[in-house]
């Protein structure tokens, strides 16, 4: 902070001294978030009336005049005689989004070129009055206008929807911090959230999505909810701008329309992440739909641009499609990236005939944007300069400085404050702003949602509205803020670590699997579900003994933060027993310790923490049952994740020893299970022992299949075995 009678913003932003007749106090300044341009306090301080009267000079003032009604702690009045509270339009701040604040004895004037800098001048008063000591805010002028035309957050419902509510909350709080781009990714492999009238299975089928444990999980917005956010957002200054993906990450389309894909096949709407092969087919009846879409789309949101996504498209489709290859050849394409580039190049034309701008993200430069096309940059740094190259204007959001799905432990606040979009590419006007993406691939619920953005996006707005500073600058300030999210039901999360998580282990001397809470937070704890009895445990490690199927929920108050988990626990001889690996498993995957295959848990996701892991290699695990033991069946639980590049071996072979040097065959069982792309189960393997087998040694091989195939993205590259569990009886 600056000393105490001073300006603030002269570190970042060079303006103009005010007139040397005011007299500067030893008055602290604001210690607003964003930081404010410039603000000298003088002499005297308002003193709050029990109500706030408000009065301006031009009828379109009167929005500002509602949101102070929305977003002041004290009722709010209009008065047509003396107020307390003057919005004045047409004053000569520079800016359109500037404005100028003025605090008297008598009262405090907000005046602005336009109704966007009354709103950015009311968001000031509301903290000025929140920092009011005994309802008195100190005398000041506030000169202030963003750095950023564009100051952008992304919100990915595709992946995991969110519901109205929740939405509208956010948006006040990005109005807060003066951020006035939503960015609404609605629609996505995993799922489809914006009605249609038009094409009504988009979201009777292709909002909804079957889980791997068999639940029903989606959901999607209706014509009356996006209406309600638009006009909400617009209230606060904000504009909604929609992103429907095309022609790539459109599995949800296709599974409710199958004819929009290039087979014409009937798939399912996909419940695992990554990038699907199966896109839009750019043919004639693909382009009718994608037009009677957008003109729904059009009709709710009035933003000005229309982002359609434009990433990750494969062409592995393309490539195999007849008629695909007939467009290619009619419009002397050369191949498929021409053929992605007349697709968007057709796209932003039908916009700009309806009076819209389209955003792509920087995929769409492959080639060369189309004309008047925004690009939105992510794969780093340096597409910002390579699309200012191009002539494009830019939304910056490179991936390593703003993507806040990513954990707060690998993009800490203090890399997001340091966040220049013009650096290394100059002063470029074409530089529209940024945009902070949340993609929800790991973010489940609403309290999941703000744990990912907050504190972070307090940063993020930092910079989009004042410039980069530095944590110790800004700690103070954020921590004034930090009771404030919590009073408006916020949950805030970690600045610099990773969210709360469940960590799966196995304590030996118990003989039991304990589950416990890394990176914990005041009010976290884990939910236990098991034959519909319930238990919260709040500290400590939760001990699983007991025989059966669990589910096990990190909770805060009543919401959820991330996905459950389901173990099943199972009794069986080698349950407990001590394990050999002849292949250690990879360090990434160590599952719950030495004892991962005889810990008695099985789950249905390799992400659980209870599996191990092999690349390239066999799994091969020696098991000491203490004595010989009569024996019927060895078993082994595997996983499968194709698109992980896990895959089930090809073969398991059980060996049996009474003394750990002299082995006996005890049978081999083929596998059988072809590698598909959309590979994602559990399987278990059983091998049925010789008649009258007993043994105290029990050795499992399971062959790993090598080379993925050629079809897989990662073709030639060796895949994974995975397991949890060798189940003997």
């Amino acid at each position: 902070m600056p000393p105490k009678g001073g300006t603030t913003g002269t570190a970042r932003r060079a303006l103009p001294l005010l007139a040397l007749s005011f007299l500067l106090f030893a008055t602290p300044l604001p210690a607003q978030l964003p930081a404010l341009a410039h603000a000298v306090t003088t002499a005297g301080a308002w003193t709050l009336p029990d109500t706030i009267r408000i009065s301006w000079n031009n009828k379109s003032a009167e929005p500002a005049e509602a949101l102070l009604r929305e977003i002041l702690p004290r009722p709010v009045a209009h008065t047509d005689r003396i107020p307390s509270l003057s919005l004045q339009i047409g004053s000569a701040a520079p800016g359109d989004e500037s404005y100028i604040l003025r605090v008297t004895d008598s009262g405090a004037v907000i005046s602005a070129p336009s109704i966007s800098g009354l709103r950015w001048g009311a968001q000031t008063l509301r903290q000025l009055i929140a920092d009011a000591d005994s309802g008195r805010v100190p005398a000041m002028e506030i000169r202030d206008e963003p750095r950023y035309p564009w100051r952008g957050v992304m919100l990915d419902v595709g992946r995991h929807f969110f519901p109205v509510a929740d939405i509208l909350r956010w948006i006040d709080i990005f109005a807060r911090y003066k951020l006035n781009v939503f960015h609404w990714h609605l629609t996505d492999d995993q799922g489809w959230r914006l009605a249609s009238a038009k094409y009504p299975r988009l979201t009777s089928v292709g909002g909804f999505r079957i889980e791997a444990d068999g639940s029903r999980s989606g959901g999607f917005y209706t014509a009356a909810d996006v209406r309600r956010v638009v006009a909400y957002a617009e209230s606060r200054g904000i504009t909604v701008v929609p992103e429907i993906e095309m022609p790539g990450h459109a599995r949800a389309a296709i599974a409710a329309y199958p004819a929009l894909g290039c087979t014409g096949k009937a798939l399912p709407v996909p419940n695992g992440w990554g990038v699907f092969d199966d896109v839009l087919c750019p043919t004639e009846p693909t382009f009718k739909f994608l037009e009677g879409v957008l003109t729904e789309v059009l009709a709710l949101f009035p933003s000005k641009y229309i982002h359609i996504g434009g990433d990750e498209v494969p062409k592995t489709r393309w490539q195999e499609c007849t008629a695909c290859l007939g467009v290619i050849a009619r419009e002397k394409l050369g191949d498929n990236e021409g053929l992605q580039r007349w697709f968007t190049a057709r796209i932003a034309s039908w916009l700009k005939d309806h009076g819209r701008r389209m955003i792509g993200w920087d995929e769409i430069l492959n080639g060369g944007a189309p004309d008047g096309a925004v690009v939105q940059a992510w794969q780093g740094s340096e597409r910002i300069a390579v699309a200012l190259k191009a002539g494009a204007d830019v939304i910056a959001s490179p991936s390593e400085w703003v993507y806040i799905n990513r954990s707060a432990e690998e993009l800490p606040l203090e890399r997001i404050l340091k966040f220049d979009p013009r650096a290394g590419s100059g002063d470029s006007p074409r530089i529209l702003g940024g945009e902070a993406p949340l993609w929800t691939e790991n973010v489940t619920s609403p309290v999941n949602v703000e744990l990912m953005l907050f504190p972070r996006l307090s940063g993020f707005a930092e910079v989009m509205w004042r410039g980069p500073t530095d944590l110790a600058e800004f700690t103070p300030r954020l921590a004034r803020e930090l009771p404030r999210l919590a009073a408006a039901g916020i949950a805030v999360g970690p600045s610099d670590a990773a969210l709360p998580s469940i960590v799966m282990s196995y304590d030996s001397a118990l003989h039991a699997l304990r589950a416990t809470v890394a990176n914990g937070i005041p009010g976290v704890a884990i939910r236990t579900t098991r034959k519909g009895r319930i238990r919260d445990v709040s500290e400590g490690a939760l001990s699983l003994t007991d025989s059966g199927t669990m589910t096990l929920q990190l909770m805060r108050g009543t919401s959820r933060i991330r996905d459950a988990r389901v173990v099943s626990l199972t009794n069986h001889l080698a349950a407990h027993k001590p394990v050999s690996l002849a292949n250690p498993a990879d360090v990434r995957y160590p599952g719950t310790g030495p004892f991962t295959l005889t810990d008695g848990a099985t789950s249905v996701d390799f992400h659980d923490g209870l599996s191990n892991g092999w690349l390239g290699k066999d799994l091969d695990a020696t098991i000491d049952l203490g004595k010989v033991t009569p024996l019927r069946t060895v078993a082994l639980s595997l996983l499968e994740d194709v698109r992980s590049w896990i895959v089930y071996p090809t073969s398991v072979n059980v060996q049996l020893s009474d003394d750990g040097n002299s082995w006996r065959d005890g049978g081999t069982v083929s596998v059988n299970v072809p590698t598909k792309p959309e590979g994602r189960s559990t399987k278990v393997v059983m091998v049925t022992l010789p008649p009258k087998s007993a043994a105290r040694w029990i050795r499992v091989v399971a062959k790993n299949a090598g080379a993925l195939p050629s079809w897989h993205p990662g073709a030639g590259e060796m895949s994974w075995v995975f397991a949890d569990e060798v189940i003997v009886r």
